[in-house]
């Protein structure tokens, strides 16, 4: 009993440790519970781990290199759609990234629980005909119900990266005849 006691402790101690160093500086928290939507889509960097009651899942991961893309439970085979896009259609689907640059869009899909911790944006639109669209909460923030109209502002979660190098307007540095 004393083993097992300072196990518990060692693992609630270290625990939060561990999902700490997972962020890093201007991450951000994005998370979805028991979404039923037409359409949600999740575009980002960092972190992401969930799963799907049922539904059809695109995953896009533009750079092959810079994370790792795990799902199981698909009820068919992979299809790829592209040369970075697979399709996964089933119930009960879980899916991990383990960093880097991905894009997640759900069609159709039903109980959509899923944490993503780095920098990124989500479109979604509930699903009219269920009893609930589900909610989402940024930063551990207030769960704030999914709207059932595609929202046309993305939800941003982590600090956004800024675009340099725009021209700000004014006169041209040009002087030419």
């Amino acid at each position: 009993m004393r083993r097992l006691s300072f196990t518990l402790l060692c693992g609630l101690l270290l625990a939060p440790a561990a999902l700490a160093g997972v962020r890093a500086s201007g991450d951000g928290v994005l998370e979805l519970q028991a979404v039923n939507a037409t359409t949600v889509t999740i575009a980002g960097k960092g972190a992401l781990w969930g799963q799907v009651d049922q539904g059809r899942l695109y995953v896009t991961d533009p750079i092959d290199t810079d994370g790792l893309v795990y799902v199981s439970g698909a009820d068919r085979a992979p299809r790829a759609i592209g040369d970075t896009t697979t399709l996964y259609i089933g119930k009960n689907m879980h899916f991990r990234i383990t960093g880097g640059t991905y894009k997640l869009t759900f069609v159709k899909s039903t109980g959509i629980d899923l944490t993503a911790v780095g920098v990124g944006k989500a479109l979604m639109a509930g699903d009219p005909t269920a009893d609930t669209t589900g909610t989402y909460a940024l930063d551990g923030g207030k769960w704030t119900p999914v709207p059932v109209l595609r929202n046309t502002l993305p939800v941003l979660f982590g600090v956004q990266p800024t675009v340099t190098g725009l021209p700000t307007g004014g006169t041209s540095s040009n002087s030419g005849p």
